[in-house]
This record gives C-alpha cells, structure tokens and sequence, in this order.
C-alpha cells in the first residue's frame, strides 16, 4: 500500500514521521521533567506527538518481509542493555525511593511505549497493513491510559483497595482524584472507544491518502 502510493511524498513518509517522532522524543526526554505529575497538558501532548509519530513510521514503513525480522533485535538491545537494566535497580539500588520518579518515568515513559512499538513492529514487518498496525499501538495506548492498570496494582498487589484512586491522567479529565468505583466506571467507558477504533477502516483511509488506489 505504502509503496503502491502515487504522492511524491509516500514513500518518504516514514522516515520523515521517524525523524520528527525521534526529534521530539529527544525533546521530552531533556527537556520536559522526569515526574509523574503531569505539570501541564502540553507536557502530556507533547509526548503523545512524539509517540504518534513514531507510530505512523513504523505503520507506513515501506518494506514488508519476514526476511527483516532481524530488525526486532534493536528494541531487545535497547531492553537488556539500557531499558531492564536501569528499570531493576531502582529496585535493588534505590532502597530510599530517592528517584522514584524517575522510576515512573522509565517505566511508563520508556518501558511500556518500548513493548507496544516492538509488537507493532513486528506485526508490521511480518506482513501487517498499516491500519491495522496504528489500531494495535492506538489500542495499546488507550488500554493504559484508561486507569485498567490503576484499578489492577491494587488487586494484584497485597494492599488493601482503597477509597480514592490519584492518577495524573485520569485527573486531567476529572479535575482531581476519584473513588475506586468511579474508576472502574472511567475503565469501562473506554471498552467501546477500542472498538470503535478496531472497527475504522483505517486501511481504506490510508490508502486514498497515499494514493494507493490511482490508476
């Protein structure tokens, strides 16, 4: 689909959305604090637009074989050698929580956008169409952003469920933190949104925007 595109520009889509994904990518990480309070909404945006497109390079990149899959290799180098590494010792190192922050950070900031772009990836490079690829990491997203991972470190974990749940993304849409009950109501509310996105013809969308279906 992406190579069939008679714009001039399809074919340089990808690395063009790398390039800026990867320039704003370096742009939160130095330049924005390492918290996990959300100071203000354009922080929260900014990261999103970092994210987005590094998900548009890899949903439109170009050469689809299972002869690439050696490319899966970078994320796991970046895993085991930075990622895992890092993410371990403020659990053996940092026995004060001195950095928990930081802790947050490369957890949710790092960690888990890492595994929802590898699954893509490989699922794009594997044969994958493009808009099915973008509904895995728009569906990755928003599986953790609608406070299921809230609601599930307190059953899982041995701690007693409590009255009110404080997470900065959640607050941003209810003004402050909520009761327990209330988030299952946030987490459910998001089940409909994921399949509204699952059911988009995003293939059909993307193709007439690259011109993949011009004579």
């Amino acid at each position: 689909m992406v190579r069939a595109g008679s714009r001039p520009w399809a074919p340089h889509l990808w690395w063009m959305a790398l390039a800026v994904g990867a320039a704003g990518f370096a742009f939160v990480w130095l330049a924005t604090p390492h918290a996990r309070e959300i100071g203000s909404p354009w922080e929260l945006v900014a990261k999103l637009f970092a994210f987005a497109c590094l998900c548009v390079a890899i949903a439109v990149f170009p050469w689809v074989s299972p002869r690439l899959n050696w490319l899966l290799y970078v994320p796991f180098v970046f895993f085991t050698g930075y990622l895992i590494p890092r993410v371990s010792w403020f659990y053996y190192g940092d026995g004060a929580r001195a950095q928990g922050d930081s802790f947050y950070t490369h957890l949710y900031l790092l960690l888990y956008p890492g595994i929802v772009l590898t699954v893509a990836a490989a699922y794009r490079i594997g044969g994958g169409t493009p808009g099915r690829c973008l509904k895995i990491m728009v569906s990755g997203v928003l599986i953790v952003f609608s406070g299921f991972l809230d609601l599930m470190w307190f059953v899982v974990n041995p701690v007693e469920i409590p009255e009110v749940i404080d997470a900065p993304h959640i607050n941003l849409f209810t003004g402050g933190p909520i009761s327990f009950g209330a988030t299952i109501v946030f987490a459910l509310a998001h089940v409909p949104v994921i399949v509204g996105v699952n059911l988009l013809p995003l293939d059909r969308w993307i193709g007439r925007l690259l011109g993949a279906g011009d004579p």
